[in-house]
């Protein structure tokens, strides 16, 4: 077992137990994920397995994403969901989500924002004057979810339900982001 640092950003989540569903479905996300670990700065396998006595091949097992070594973060997964399915709960958003560079800026919600921060600004549409600051939202695209907090009001979002994503948060669920630019997500509240 190693104990490198993980290549994982603040925010990531790890699946920790299934619901029972056998093997990956395509993309490689694991299926039934019923118990989550967010990863903070710092944190190692063998950390992630001492806080949660997950064992060292259960979190592989779980998370295709993570090398053997442990360093680094193939591609990112967050395992939400305890169904196996894809579909998003009811009450879920179709948008459009771009990305920005918040730049050490300060966001609508009153924090100081990177452009590394797992953060999205909502749209006008779903701004409701603040009311969403410091909420969750899960955000999925392409059968990869990511989870991200409300910190700042996107006044240019594209369409009614669109939001604007951190760099960091964007290129954690989009490898193409930069060529992409605008992508089709479903959206909702954790």
């Amino acid at each position: 077992m190693f104990n490198f640092p993980l290549d994982l950003g603040n925010g990531q989540v790890l699946c920790l137990s299934t619901s029972g569903s056998s093997g990956p479905p395509s993309g490689g996300s694991p299926r039934g994920c019923t118990s989550t670990y967010t990863v903070v700065s710092g944190d190692t396998c063998t950390a992630i397995e001492a806080k949660t006595g997950v064992s060292d091949s259960q979190l592989h097992a779980l998370n295709p994403q993570i090398n053997s070594g442990c360093t680094s973060l193939l591609r990112p997964f967050l395992c939400l969901t305890g169904s196996g399915g894809s579909s998003p709960p009811s009450g879920g958003f179709d948008g459009l989500a771009t990305y920005y560079d918040p730049d050490g800026g300060i966001g609508a919600c009153g924090s100081v924002l990177q452009n590394s921060d797992f953060i999205v600004a909502l749209g006008v549409d779903n701004w409701d004057d603040g009311a969403f600051c410091g909420q969750m939202l899960n955000v999925q695209y392409q059968g990869y979810t990511i989870r991200v907090t409300v910190q700042d009001l996107c006044p240019g979002c594209q369409g009614v339900n669109g939001i604007s994503l951190s760099e960091g948060a964007m290129a954690a669920l989009d490898s193409n982001y930069i060529n992409d630019e605008m992508i089709s997500v479903v959206w909702y509240f954790a």
